[in-house]
């Protein structure tokens, strides 16, 4: 059969649509990817596959001024209107691209920022639909709410439910205009009505969650269509070698001369005053009686990197893979991609959240006792230094290497393979 993924946000939002996309393949189907136009030379160059870049630069929108300020604020609302405004002025582009991507497929497979794109074309072509999470945006449930309304639990389990309503009914409304904008001009399609991810529900659109068990445990009131899967990870017959390569040499070296490390990713997180930064990390090191791995994304020479102690290293970018065992602690930004991969190496986290999804992976981690949430608008020294010392326990470490144990044994993107081709003939068609 003929797939179209769809995808949108971050490289933690493409990677997992990515290993679908390869997955799929090795079965037989035929994979139109499409997703932000900023990957489209990581795709298509670091790993030689075609892509369909969807007229939007979510790299371009997250690094700008206005991107780095509403994500410090870690304000629901500031994301939700700053989604709804970016996807406006980009609406055409993005009709465009993903109506291209849909044109000939059987199925459309989408990301949650896509859906509206999804269901619409789902609707017009008459093609069958599922959704594809990488966090837990719907269904609504009583476990837990809606991340974007608040990531603790409320005393009640129907206000939990009512959360998620909320937020859609709001996040909705912003964009209705734009949707029957295009409705209109695709033709046929009367205005949209009612709450879009109640009629999921309602006509049994499969839903595959890709994330650990053993973050969200599955909600007794999830329907049998709605599956955690496990996070999907790239196989690694398909992995390029610059990325299956292994530590530099220097860097390798430096990790075994002494007691592992604490690792500071701060290249992912909002900093507007990047100094300040590492000199909070190298304070919070030493005060913890401990070394200090700090990648930043920034210019080594810019930092004074030449200035630091033997103690402290200063990197871009290493493989998190590879990295994360070797250290003792993690400290990053929450992002999906990340909070597993941390997770699987046994190694406690500090989750230091902004927007979206991340609050709620740093409460899901704290919760399992495996790690510590401070969002970064709380970030600070004392704070900071308080984290590192509740983590640094042997009871801490045992817990995250028996959840490490458990989360590798999940087979994430085979038991999505799974479900995609249960559901082939059954998918539902998106009717409004």
């Amino acid at each position: 059969m003929k797939l179209a993924l769809l995808t949108l946000g971050t490289f933690g939002d493409v990677r997992p649509f990515l290993a679908l996309a390869y997955g799929l393949e090795e079965r037989g189907h035929q994979v139109t990817l499409a997703g932000p136009e900023n990957f489209l030379g990581y795709v298509t160059e670091t790993y030689k596959r075609p892509y369909a870049p969807i007229g939007l630069n979510s790299q371009q929108v997250l690094e700008s001024e206005e991107g780095r300020r509403w994500m410090a604020a870690g304000d629901s609302k500031q994301f939700l209107e700053a989604m709804a405004r970016i996807t406006h002025d980009k609406r055409f582009a993005i009709e465009r691209d993903v109506a291209a991507a849909c044109a000939d497929c059987d199925l459309i497979i989408s990301h949650p920022l896509l859906l509206f794109y999804a269901a619409i074309l789902s609707e017009k072509l008459n093609k069958p639909l599922m959704l594809a999470n990488p966090f837990p945006v719907t269904p609504a449930t009583s476990a837990f709410p809606h991340f974007l309304a608040t990531t603790k639990p409320l005393p009640f389990g129907f206000l939990n439910k009512f959360s998620y309503r909320l937020v859609n009914r709001v996040y909705e409304k912003s964009v209705r205009g734009d949707m029957n904008e295009w409705r209109s001009k695709l033709g046929g399609l009367a205005p949209l009505r009612g709450i879009l991810y109640d009629k999921l529900e309602r006509q049994g659109v499969p839903i595959l969650q890709a994330f650990s068990r053993e973050l969200v445990p599955p909600p007794n009131d999830w329907s049998s269509r709605v599956y955690i899967t496990g996070a999907w990870k790239i196989p690694q017959r398909y992995l390029p070698e610059e990325e299956k390569a292994a530590l530099p040499d220097d860097l390798n070296a430096w990790l075994q001369e002494g007691p592992p490390p604490i690792y500071f990713g701060f290249g992912s997180l909002p900093v507007l005053e990047p100094r300040k930064m590492v000199q909070l990390a190298l304070e919070a090191a030493a005060h913890a009686g401990t070394r200090a791995l700090i990648a930043s994304g920034w210019s080594v020479l810019e930092l004074g990197a030449e200035q630091l102690p033997n103690s402290v290293r200063l990197i871009r970018y290493a493989s998190h893979e590879q990295l994360f065992p070797s250290c003792s602690l993690i400290v990053h930004h929450g992002g999906a991609g990340t909070t597993h991969t941390a997770l699987e190496s046994g190694t406690p986290s500090i989750i230091c959240s902004t927007y979206a999804d991340q609050p709620f992976w740093g409460e899901r981690v704290a919760a399992l006792g495996v790690g510590a949430h401070l969002p970064f608008s709380r970030l600070t020294q004392d704070r900071l230094l308080e984290s590192i010392r509740k983590l640094q326990t042997s009871a801490v470490q045992q817990q995250a290497l028996d959840v490490a144990r458990r989360i590798r044994m999940e087979t994430g993107l085979a038991n999505a393979l799974d479900v995609v081709e249960r559901h082939l003939a059954t998918a539902p068609v998106y009717r409004n």
